[in-house]
């Protein structure tokens, strides 16, 4: 039982320790940090719950500590050609073929029931918006 305890201990340690990230310095010294991001010309690293930390490009090992990731391909799906050449002219002995017109589809929405117009109700203490409009058209008018 003890060895079981053991060996789930250490997986989890092992597991937990995998989820870090390492900050690469320029003078060979390393940082381990929860999480590691660029922002604003610096490299800010958290180190901890209570504890981040930034440093200036020029302190860190860019190319160690933020690895090039693997490019994803985009498929682009292409439509199916089509041809844009005119319909051959039948033969003289042949009747012409009749070819389908095409439909100009329109698509027509549902009409919105109209809704009765009514007044905004004056109260009887002006709202703050209403007050400062009025005060900003006075200051206008001076």
């Amino acid at each position: 039982m003890k060895k079981l305890f053991c060996a789930l201990a250490l997986l989890l340690v092992w597991a937990v320790s995998a989820q870090a990230a390492t900050v690469y310095l320029k003078d060979g010294s390393t940082i381990k940090a929860k999480r590691v991001w660029r922002e604003k010309g610096k490299v800010v690293v958290l180190v901890n719950h209570e504890s981040i930390a930034s440093f200036a490009f020029s302190e860190i090992n860019l190319k160690k500590t933020f690895p090039p990731r693997k490019k994803r391909v985009k498929r682009i799906v292409t439509a199916p050609p089509v041809a844009t050449t005119a319909p051959a002219v039948p033969a003289s002995g042949t009747a012409p073929v009749a070819q389908p017109a095409k439909a100009d589809k329109k698509i027509s929405l549902p009409s919105l029931p109209k809704l009765p117009e009514r007044e905004i109700p004056k109260g009887a203490e002006e709202g703050a918006i209403r007050k400062q409009k009025r005060e900003m058209a006075e200051r206008l008018k001076e």
